[in-house]
């Protein structure tokens, strides 16, 4: 879902060539991240994999290192439960197209990859929706 939003926003803010000055779309779905921690205790993040030195999207923890090693030696994802959470990283690859923006300074142009960090917990997210009438 994420991924996918990812690519039609990237159509619907540079679709055109033009530079309006807008947020990056990955920016723009931070805010659903935030709603979905609000709402349903479900932590969603950007880890920069081989794509960027920044350092707000740097692996936080071991299982994060583990996720982002599995994901550039070509895994598409990586996931663990611990405890009473459920955590899963998806890769995000970035084509050539993509990598004038993010990483401008590059060297070639093989595809990089990122990735998206979902924590949730097992218990209260699988129960918090039970009894809503749709």
């Amino acid at each position: 879902m994420v991924h996918g939003a990812l690519q039609v926003m990237h159509r619907d803010f540079f679709g055109d060539g033009d530079d309006d000055g807008l947020s990056l779309p990955s920016q723009s779905l931070e805010d659903v991240f935030k709603e979905m921690s609000r709402s349903w205790s479900v932590d969603i993040r950007w880890l920069g994999g081989n794509t960027t030195q920044d350092e707000e999207h740097e692996a936080q923890d071991d299982f994060e290192r583990d996720a982002v090693k599995a994901l550039i030696s070509g895994k598409t994802e990586y996931s663990k439960v611990e405890g009473d959470k459920f955590q899963f990283v998806g890769a995000i690859t970035l084509h050539n197209q993509c990598l004038k923006c993010h990483v401008p300074l590059r060297k070639s142009l093989e595809e990089r990859v990122a990735g998206l960090a979902i924590t949730m917990p097992m218990k209260s997210a699988a129960t918090k929706g039970a009894g809503k009438k749709e």
